[in-house]
């Protein structure tokens, strides 16, 4: 499949207006990936729909002109909660989750957590994340960006977590990640997935209190960014929008 180069707009164009791209993204068609008259683009909005169209003039700021536009793919209704990493690993898991179709992204400091970033620090390396977010998206073809939340305590992520959506990854819980997806219920899923060093007895105590299932990952001790993704995956899967088990994609906003 050939790839489409997708840039974001602010507002939501009609069928057949003329575009004009930001200063950064005018340099991007021109002068990075090469796009000249006549050649297909894409664009988005972040509300969920993806509008063809084709470059109409690249001197000076690129404009682009408009089709008929399509749903993206439908929200997932995945929310993946993260233990505090560190800022690469963060970025790998931002990028990928955001690839795969997770709605949101809450970043928390829990009991285990090291090097806590000062406010200043951690606003910067929010809008990094998002940024990194809002590219991976784009490159997916997503219709929706995911948004990138926090820094939180994880008492106040339990608290967003509504009753019965809530999977706590540890290995000390009765069942696995599969199981606990595969059952009825909501379609919905928020994942918990702790910093290196893994959950206290303490905070695993508490998100069971707060009707947060702790679930097994298999028996392997994998890396935080690497647990994250592959629960993502699998609620994906379980709610329908990886079509692991159908060459059907799942259903469009």
């Amino acid at each position: 499949m050939k790839h489409a180069f997708r840039f974001l707009i602010s507002a939501a164009p009609a069928p057949g207006d003329r575009v004009v791209l930001s200063e950064g993204d005018s340099h991007h068609l021109m002068r990075v990936v090469r796009r000249r008259p006549g050649d297909p683009v894409e664009l988005i909005d972040g509300s969920g729909r993806i509008w063809p169209a084709v470059v109409c003039e690249s001197d000076g700021p690129a404009v682009v002109e408009v089709g008929e536009p399509r749903p993206g793919p439908a929200r997932s209704g995945v929310t993946l909660c993260l233990g505090l990493l560190d800022s690469n690993r963060l970025d790998v898991l931002v990028e990928k989750s955001s690839e795969l179709g997770v709605d949101r992204l809450v970043v928390f400091v829990s009991q285990r957590a090291k090097r806590v970033p000062e406010p200043d620090a951690w606003r910067r390396r929010r809008a990094r994340m998002r940024r990194v977010s809002e590219s991976a998206a784009r490159q997916a073809g997503r219709g929706f960006l995911p948004s990138v939340d926090g820094l939180l305590g994880f008492e106040e992520t339990l608290e967003e977590i509504p009753a019965g959506e809530g999977l706590l990854l540890d290995s000390r819980g009765e069942s696995s990640l599969a199981q606990a997806l595969a059952r009825p219920g909501p379609r919905r899923a928020f994942l918990l997935v702790g910093p290196e060093a893994g959950f206290s007895e303490a905070e695993v105590g508490l998100a069971g209190r707060r009707g947060v299932r702790a679930c097994r990952l298999g028996a392997a001790t994998l890396r935080s960014e690497t647990a994250a993704l592959v629960a993502a995956a699998l609620a994906l899967d379980a709610l329908g929008h990886l079509g692991l088990d159908s060459d059907t994609p799942g259903p469009a906003a």
